[in-house]
């Protein structure tokens, strides 16, 4: 009797055990495709843990490998963050591996790439290196960049006029910041001066005048003409005060910066002065304004009216909103109206097409405020990267034009509010929400009492 038992006990074994030896197949094939075709949703307020797309134009448009090494140890508590940005990195394109070196097991390989510290970085391809400190997204593609491309572009800072210098740290009047996001992006700063028979020099890239406080002379003005007739790139950041001289050289181009400060009460930021306004009026077929992700923050910024001149038809590409009035320069408070409301032009570029036919075009860009690049608020919004996209259209190197990822302090949070904004929030958690709750309890309140 026992026989027919075990037998019908094989019998129901084999097929359960055949199902758990598929049903772990098929977990494997699914762990084996998560692994492969990994999608993450990012919920994140900042998209702390997703490439910025200016990250994934780097990576997407690479032409080498590149070899990342990272020199670790297990209890540091950035390990985990490097991973991640790692990971994503390599998920994002074949091209770029790396390899994780604990520096107290592995002090030979350490002593080999040089590296002290833990949690340092040693990026190499095509026999350049470039190590990295405090990797952060920006800096790792910094350094991909200095090791997958040679080329040296040299932006200029005009100097000699009370113009913001690049060397400057002042949280509102230096530029020393958006030098650095420059230098991330490969390009050289330095000062130059204008007086004397010099000129701009003939390896410059770009130009870049940024707030003057006094008038140029006329053969400063004349070696700015000269160099954008012979195919230079110079960028204008004219503020209220900056002197005539300046502001009609953008007009000999068609871009005519007027002797108005921009008030816009729409896009004003909430609980703050009038003339520091969003600029909402984002050109989405014009490359510098739809690449932007967020719009940039603009303080005391002079309008700008374009008058197209034959070889030069500007683009307007920065408005404010329909509701933006202006006013005299001066004092801020209490400012008149001196003109209808309507929107505004506050940033403008325009291609200059060069005499000679053999040399390629000049390119200017002009906007109505320098404070947006400062220290102390380049950070903000989309302000790095209209500066940095800005010096990339004017060079032509369209694959850095992209939004990057925002920089966040410990302590403070990049949460602006404009003045529309804040006004509805006050209505909606003062008054429309109390109003809904209490409509609910007189109703429950006369619904029982009738009952």
């Amino acid at each position: 009797m026992a026989g027919p038992a075990v037998t019908r006990a094989r019998r129901r074994a084999a097929p359960l055990v055949l199902g758990a030896i598929g049903i772990l197949g098929c977990a494997g094939l699914v762990l084996a495709f998560t692994y492969r075709h990994n999608v993450r949703l990012d919920l994140t307020p900042g998209r702390s843990y997703t490439l910025s797309s200016h990250a994934k134009k780097i990576l997407d448009g690479l032409d080498r490998d590149v070899r990342v090494t990272a020199f670790v140890r297990s209890a540091d508590p950035r390990t985990p963050t490097m991973k991640d940005l790692l990971w994503r990195v390599g998920a994002r394109t074949p091209r770029v591996t790396y390899e994780f070196v604990d520096l107290n097991r592995s002090p030979a390989r350490a002593r080999q790439y040089g590296i002290e510290r833990y949690g340092a970085l040693a990026v190499e391809s095509g026999g350049r290196r470039r190590d990295i400190a405090s990797p952060s997204e920006g800096s790792l593609m910094s350094a991909i960049l200095g090791v997958t491309r040679g080329r040296e572009r040299i932006v200029y800072f005009v100097t000699d006029h009370g113009e913001r210098a690049p060397g400057n740290s002042d949280r509102k009047s230096g530029y020393s910041t958006a030098a650095r996001m420059l230098e991330e992006e490969l390009f050289k700063v330095r000062e130059l001066s204008l007086v004397g028979k010099g000129g701009v020099p003939p390896d410059a890239s770009v130009v870049v005048v940024a707030g003057p406080r006094k008038d140029y002379l006329a053969d400063e003005i004349a070696s700015l003409e000269a160099y954008v007739a012979r195919g230079g790139d110079l960028l204008l950041l004219l503020d209220p005060e900056s002197p005539s001289s300046i502001a009609a050289l953008a007009g000999r181009y068609g871009i005519v910066a007027l002797d108005e400060v921009v008030v816009d009460p729409e896009r004003r930021l909430a609980a703050g002065e009038g003339v520091t306004l969003l600029v909402s009026g984002l050109e989405p077929s014009f490359l510098v304004s739809g690449t932007l992700e967020a719009p940039p923050v603009f303080s005391y910024a002079r309008s700008l009216r374009l008058d197209p001149l034959p070889g030069a038809a500007p683009t307007a590409f920065l408005k404010t909103s329909g509701a933006s009035y202006t006013i005299a320069p001066g004092p801020v408070a209490g400012g008149q109206p001196i003109g209808p409301a309507g929107s505004r032009t506050v940033g403008a570029a325009v291609v200059v097409a060069a005499p000679a036919a053999e040399r390629a075009p000049g390119r200017l860009i002009v906007y109505g405020d320098a404070d947006f690049a400062a220290n102390g608020v380049i950070d903000y919004l989309g302000n790095k990267d209209l500066l940095v996209n800005s010096v990339n259209w004017l060079v032509r190197d369209d694959s850095l034009i992209a939004a990057r990822a925002q920089q966040k302090e410990v302590g403070r949070e990049q949460f602006f509010v404009t003045q529309a904004q804040g006004a509805m929030a006050f209505w909606l958690a003062a008054v429309v929400q109390p109003a809904i709750f209490m409509a609910l309890g007189v109703g429950i309140f006369l619904r029982r009492r009738l009952a």
